[in-house]
């Protein structure tokens, strides 16, 4: 049996800046457009892309917990939306073996005109999971949760902390073999962050599930994990156990690693290599 659960190998994503999707402009739009490519000629500073993430290769085994550090922008989010399948990388290959549970913003994964109860189903259906099996799963979701007074309200209607009761009580009770938590406890209160951190604890330990967790809590990062990632303008600087990669966050600072790394701004690329997924 395959010993990991996520190997990520020159992972990389670029992101258009000031893209439009739109397939129909109108005539002033045009016009700007025009006006706005004319300066840029005159204008070699200016770009139209960024690597979000640029190259990041690692690997982890079952039954991990991971905390991913760094500062806003580093990439953190960017990493655990395609490790979600959320978007997908431009560059390089990811291997997930696993279903994937995640929490990565509040009402991620939830229909706003549904209520609570249709939406822990929904959120069951998008794992492969029965009606059946879903049932089992119900009353410790709600219990966990503490919103069953308002589990028959559609979710748009519900304060953020409420929709991040109900989203991570889902996350943390179904059948997935790896979770992924973004930065979203932080909107719950104090005792909510308490019970979910010693819920984590105990899908690890008891239950062998691997853990993603972004934080800008060390704490938090520290108590939970025992190896973490530090992430720095899309590249990683460090990745070993949790007390070293904070102590490099906190004491040395981002900057020791920034004459190394490439810059995050670069022009568009004439061919980028096809994604492998």
């Amino acid at each position: 049996m395959n010993d990991f659960a996520i190997r990520v190998e020159n992972l990389s994503k670029l992101y258009h800046i000031g893209e439009k999707l739109a397939t129909f402009r109108t005539l002033r739009e045009v016009i700007y457009d025009s006006l706005k490519s004319t300066f840029r000629r005159h204008r070699q500073t200016d770009t139209t892309t960024i690597w979000a993430l640029e190259d990041v290769s690692f690997e982890i085994k079952r039954g991990e917990a991971i905390g991913i550090i760094g500062r806003n922008g580093s990439g953190k989010s960017t990493l655990l939306k395609i490790l979600s399948r959320i978007t997908p990388p431009t560059r390089g290959r990811v291997e997930i073996f696993g279903r994937v549970g995640s929490l990565l913003e509040v009402g991620t994964g939830f229909n706003p005109d549904l209520t609570g109860r249709e939406n822990i189903f929904l959120n069951g259906a998008f794992l492969g999971m029965g009606r059946l099996e879903m049932r089992d799963k119900f009353d410790q979701i709600v219990e966990f949760s503490e919103i069953e007074q308002f589990l028959d309200t559609p979710v748009k209607h519900y304060s953020s902390g409420m929709y991040v009761r109900l989203a991570f009580s889902i996350a943390a009770h179904l059948d997935s073999e790896i979770i992924v938590l973004d930065e979203v406890l932080a909107v719950g209160d104090a005792d909510f962050q308490k019970k979910s951190l010693a819920k984590m604890e105990d899908v690890l330990n008891k239950e062998g599930r691997t853990i993603l967790f972004v934080s800008h809590s060390m704490a938090s990062v520290e108590k939970l994990c025992s190896r973490a990632i530090l992430l720095s303008h899309g590249r990683l600087l460090f990745d070993g156990p949790t007390s070293e990669a904070v102590e490099y966050y906190l004491l040395k600072g981002e900057t020791a690693d920034l004459q190394s790394s490439k810059a995050s701004w670069l022009p568009d690329p004439k061919t980028p290599e096809a994604s492998l997924y």
